[in-house]
């Protein structure tokens, strides 16, 4: 019964492997498909490959065997092979039952097509066909069969292949040379037949060391109580992992998972036998090249199917395996590559500060050599510019006395400016104060009559005498208006309508215009919003508009008088007033210059009423502009704020 039940075992792990196999084949039949779309032409070359596994099919191993295969034969374009896989699992089951049923199985499932290549992988697969003759007459190449096992046998001619050897030895020197202030050396094996085998023959080279480091040997330990092991090891105390598939309990471990949890826990690396393992916590060591082997076999396999006799082809067998280490693992212990032997293969190597930031480097090198470069010359020209610094203080000093001197002599000149655009506006002004003057002197002639005639219309005198003070208050405040806009820049802004206050304006040029000749109308007003003004400030702006517009059109009789004013919203919130003459108009070399104080285009000018009326109309939240008219002239337009905008 219990040979039954491990024939039926054995049968669905065939059945697994006959399924990745036809997988395998439809893939080689792929490639061969794409290469002969390509253009490649294919012989017809077909053949069918077993790969016979000594170990279960789960182990990692197997895995690596079989990629190094598949990547050798998908290397000839030529050849198309179908690979068939089998796992005996010699180790677990060894009896000679379970070997008398696996071959029974295997003569009757290949005896109508049999493979044209065998290759075993390890030992107790290349024994059990060397020692059953299951598949006759058919080649044999093996993959990884220990070296000191197939030393031992006289190999028949039609086997030959590539050997492995487990350098225990070359480990340990290497393990001591990255670690040479190590005294002891732990060492992993496990309890199975296969742990035992590697146990003997590492005692048996690492008697070379006796002496040089003490080995502690962690024997056949479930995996709790290795963990517990290696956490107590002297500190600093490098491992080697040999091999262990079993613990003393029959438990099966494995070597990925151990090597990756003891690397969490050790206080030193790990070293191990085969490259499978780097990446999986150990440091690396003289390793076995498992994929590297299966390539190999595949290459020497494709040489047998072609025609050549595998005695022709003499079995290879490392002389020094070489050294592998993980470059992760290096920057973790903090292990200079420098004291690694020549030769030795970094996987997963880490760039140096050099290597990763070069760039970045060269690049702060340079800054830095400019920097230098740069104090050096501002160190030269220290002195020159402490020569020059004096120099510019005083120079400045002299330039901030000469602005205050024009800042001084620009408000003098504003000032006379206002002053001089008021004189226009004093006769007008004159008759409007002679008004409450001859009104308080009629109330004040009526007051004395009364009083000399003995009225006594206490009445008549109190109204008489009220109208004399209104008078004198109108009078009063006329004189106010003009001295506040002598003095004062600042608006005091009311609502104002604007068509009076410009018809106020053209009455109060009458006497120039008609003097001049010309003709000053307001042009239709819309319905219009009161506007947010100062009226005498508005009004000033409005002379010296007007007074340019006269001065430019009186200059030849060829231009047309007539001034025009024209009053119109700009848009919700604001009112444009605009100014227009058919006179020469501003020449377009100075346009951008006439707003600037002290401009002028006439002898007579000062140059400073234009800058004063943008001034008060910025002042006001509107703006002063100037365009060319379009039947020729100039056109000055300004805005002010709707009352309540």
């Amino acid at each position: 019964m219990k040979r039954d039940a491990l024939l039926c075992d054995h049968l669905r792990a065939l059945n697994r492997t006959i399924r990745t196999g036809l997988r395998l084949s439809l893939a080689l039949g792929l490639l061969a498909v794409c290469a002969a779309v390509s253009g490649t032409t294919l012989a017809d070359q077909h053949y069918r490959v077993l790969v016979l596994h000594s170990h279960r099919q789960s182990l990692p191993v197997n895995t690596d065997w079989y990629r190094g295969i598949v990547r050798g034969f998908a290397s000839a374009a030529d050849v198309r092979v179908d690979i068939e896989i089998e796992a005996l699992d010699l180790y677990r089951h060894s009896d000679q039952d379970y070997v008398a049923h696996l071959l029974s199985v295997y003569r009757r499932k290949y005896a109508d097509e049999a493979p044209d290549l065998i290759i075993p992988t390890y030992t107790p697969a290349l024994e059990f066909l060397l020692e059953h003759d299951v598949f006759p007459g058919i080649p044999i190449v093996f993959c990884g069969a220990d070296s000191l096992a197939v030393a031992k046998r006289a190999m028949p001619g039609g086997v030959t292949g590539v050997a492995s050897r487990p350098d225990f030895s070359g480990t340990v020197e290497l393990a001591l040379r990255l670690h040479p202030e190590a005294r002891t050396l732990a060492v992993i094996v496990g309890a199975s037949a296969a742990d035992q085998d590697f146990e003997r023959r590492a005692r048996e080279e690492l008697h070379a060391f006796d002496g040089r480091v003490e080995f502690v040997w962690l024997r056949g330990m479930p995996f709790d109580e290795l963990l517990t092991a290696v956490e107590r090891l002297p500190r600093a105390t490098p491992i080697l992992y040999v091999l262990q598939l079993e613990d003393r309990t029959g438990e099966s471990q494995f070597p990925f998972y151990t090597t990756r949890r003891l690397a969490e826990i050790a206080n030193a690396p790990i070293y191990g036998l085969w490259d499978t393992l780097i990446g999986n916590g150990i440091l690396g060591g003289r390793l076995i090249k498992i994929e590297e082997d299966g390539f190999r076999t595949a290459q020497m396999g494709l040489r047998v199917l072609r025609g050549e006799a595998p005695a022709h082809n003499p079995i290879l067998v490392p002389d020094m395996n070489p050294a592998v280490v993980d470059g992760r693992e290096l920057v973790r212990w903090r292990i200079d590559e420098d004291r690694l032997p020549p030769g030795t293969e970094i996987r997963h190597a880490q760039p140096s500060f050099w290597d990763a930031n070069r760039a970045e480097i060269l690049t702060a090198a340079a800054v830095i050599a400019g920097q230098a470069l740069l104090i050096v010359a501002l160190m030269v020209n220290r002195r020159r510019l402490r020569e020059a610094q004096g120099i510019l203080t005083a120079e400045c000093e002299r330039r901030a006395e000469a602005e205050a001197l024009a800042t001084q002599l620009r408000g003098r000149l504003a000032q006379f400016s206002r002053e001089r655009t008021l004189g226009t506006m004093a006769t007008s002004i004159s008759h409007e104060i002679n008004q409450p003057l001859i009104a308080i002197q009629n109330y004040a002639q009526a007051a004395q009559r009364r009083l000399q005639g003995d009225l006594g219309d206490r009445n008549k005198l109190i109204e008489l005498f009220a109208k004399i003070e209104a008078q004198a208050e109108r009078a009063g405040a006329i004189t106010e208006r003009i001295r506040s806009l002598v003095a004062r820049n600042e608006p005091r802004l009311v609502a104002v309508a604007l068509p009076p206050l410009v018809d106020d304006v053209i009455r109060l040029m009458d006497l120039e215009s008609g003097r001049r000749g010309c003709h000053l109308q307001r042009g239709r007003s819309e319905a219009l919003p009161q506007v947010l003004a100062d009226p005498l400030q508005v009004q000033l702006v409005l002379v010296n508009l007007l007074r340019n517009a006269m001065q430019a059109v009186s200059a030849s009789d060829a231009y047309d008088k007539r001034i025009v004013i024209d009053l119109r919203p700009s848009d919700a919130q604001t009112v444009q007033v605009s100014v227009a003459d058919r006179g020469p108009g501003v020449n377009p070399e100075r346009a951008a210059e006439i707003f600037e104080p002290l401009s002028s285009s006439t002898s007579s000018g000062l140059g400073m009423g234009l800058a004063i009326s943008r001034a008060i109309i910025e002042a006001h939240g509107g703006r002063l502009w100037h365009e060319p008219g379009p039947d020729g002239g100039a056109i000055f337009r300004f805005t002010l704020r709707a009352a309540g905008s």
